[in-house]
């Protein structure tokens, strides 16, 4: 016998956690007569008709499964049970029943049924066995009718935690039902489910609703809530929301259209994500106790007026592939390591964004909007629309005094484009700092540095200037120059971030060189 299998069954089991298919874990039980059994008594059973040739394999694959698992495991029970299927025939809702039946009559963990139908067969209705499960710690359905007894019998869910309903009717007498028999219970989700208006729970922590026909108005009485996401496929504008007993929601997700008055409906919000497809003259948000705010739209910088005193971040998104994924937990673009920076706005405009776009970014620092920019992120692809920036020089607006500037050099683009890039940034903008962030080693981006360096020299006195050059690798690498030869002989072949300190009329100029053993250490 192979020392692997003297390990204990527990082990082993979390070694063949690792298949991701049917065949896989057939592979594995013709090992050996121990891998056999132990195939047999896995406890994570997961059924997708859509890994198998055949619907009737499928159904004797879950069959012969289900019935080898319950014969090896007297009295164990099933750590996960998942079930996706699509019923054509009278005869495969039996088989299906009757796997169900067996495998919770052991017991499981978490459940997640799955089930569509065809026009011959009737909508599955789950089997009431199921609301004796007390061990069960997560829930999903999709697509099936509650069990026939759910508002006679008494509902053992206990240990739920987790419960997440799709395209099941019911309305608000089963949600009381279903949520008062799950004291434990921290996160919902609910899609597609028409007909609930109001739900309440003392536990809750996080709410998900997706919804595509017309809400007028959701009652949510949960005073533990922290997060809330809705997302509106109607189009016809955000419900009306009683939410007075959530005083600790504090983070909102909105995807949708229309969303005048929503953000009133938050009176402790800190923290929103907003995704809307812009329809109107001005895009206006107000709130004394925003601190972060993630608005992806189409809406132009110019149209957008915020009311936001507290606010430390802002992160816009103008990328129409953005308003066409959901935003889940924590929605939109990958947000820079920039904690250290206050009032900091993040900008990932369009895939080409040319120079009335600076223009307008120009306007909106003007904005008495009660958000001071301090910090500037932005993340664009140029291509050759700011190849020409004498319209844009001819425009007499001084530049915005900022803090902070990063800029992410896309690495797909000539130098040209980055050359142009810096040129409309410094236009806009005069920042203390700047960094320049790019996968490209600089030592291949020369003119690209020489030209950044040469721009913030024209924006200083340039009498009493000094460059220091600093690299973190070495103590002694520390040099004077006074002059953009000696400069580009200094840049390093693998540096990646390059970053111009000004102080007090001097402008230092540091050199970052990330190795792949710091990139390790900050994992």
């Amino acid at each position: 016998m192979d020392g692997i299998s003297y390990l204990p069954d527990f082990i082993l089991h979390h070694i063949l956690s690792f298949c991701n298919t049917p065949a896989e874990l057939v592979r594995m039980s013709v090992l050996s007569k121990s891998w056999f059994n132990l195939s047999a008594s896995f406890p994570c059973l997961d059924f997708n008709i859509r890994y198998f040739r055949t619907r009737e394999s499928f159904f004797k694959y879950v069959e012969y499964t289900t019935s080898r698992f319950c014969q090896q495991n007297v009295t164990a029970s099933a750590h996960r049970l998942k079930l996706r299927a699509t019923l054509q025939e009278p005869t495969e809702l039996d088989i299906v029943n009757r796997c169900l039946e067996r495998v919770l009559n052991k017991g499981a963990r978490e459940l997640e049924i799955d089930i569509t139908n065809s026009s011959d067969v009737s909508k599955y209705r789950l089997p009431d066995i199921l609301l004796s499960v007390s061990g069960l710690e997560s829930l999903t359905i999709r697509g099936c009718y509650l069990p026939s007894s759910f508002m006679l019998d008494v509902v053992h869910f206990k240990s739920l935690i987790q419960l997440k309903l799709e395209n099941v009717p019911m309305d608000d007498e089963v949600i009381k039902h279903l949520t008062a028999s799950c004291p434990l219970l921290q996160n919902f989700e609910i899609r597609w489910c028409h007909g609930f208006k109001r739900f309440c729970h003392q536990n809750l922590r996080k709410v998900w609703i997706y919804y595509n026909v017309r809400v007028e108005r959701i009652d949510i009485e949960a005073p533990n809530l922290s997060y809330l996401f809705i997302e509106d496929r109607d189009g016809r504008g955000a419900p009306r929301m009683n939410l007075a007993s959530c005083r600790k929601l504090t983070t909102v997700s909105y995807f949708g259209n229309d969303f005048t008055g929503f953000l009133s409906q938050f009176p402790f919000i800190e923290n929103l994500y907003l995704a809307t497809k812009f329809i109107g003259n001005s895009l206006m948000l107000a709130s004394h106790s925003l601190r972060t705010l993630v608005l992806h739209s189409n809406c132009d910088l110019d149209n957008i007026e915020l009311s936001t005193p507290n606010l430390d971040l802002f992160i816009y998104s103008c990328n129409p592939r953005l308003l066409r994924q959901p935003l889940g937990d924590k929605p939109g673009p990958p947000v820079r390591d920039l904690a250290h920076l206050k009032s900091c706005m993040q900008c990932y405009p369009h895939d080409c964004i040319d120079a009335l776009w600076f223009v307008k970014l120009r306007l909106f620092f003007d904005k008495e909007n009660g958000f001071k920019v301090l910090n500037l992120y932005i993340r664009a692809i140029c291509g050759q629309k700011l190849s020409k920036l004498e319209k844009l020089k001819a425009i007499e607006l001084p530049p915005y005094e900022l803090e902070h500037v990063e800029l992410q050099l896309d690495t797909h683009e000539e130098s040209s484009a980055h050359v142009a890039f810096v040129d409309a940034v410094l236009w806009c903008c005069r920042p203390r700092s700047l960094t320049l962030r790019s996968s490209v080693p600089y030592e291949e981006q020369s003119d690209v540095v020489k030209f950044t360096f040469k721009k913030l020299l024209e924006q200083e006195d340039q009498g009493h200037t000094k460059i220091q050059i600093v690299s973190p690798s070495s103590a002694e690498a520390q040099k004077h120059l006074m002059d953009l030869k000696s400069l580009s002989m200094a840049l390093p072949r693998e540096g990646k971030k390059i970053s111009f300190i000004k102080e007090e009329g001097t402008l230092f100029y540091q050199l970052i060189i990330y190795t792949f053993f710091t990139s390790l250490v900050n994992t």
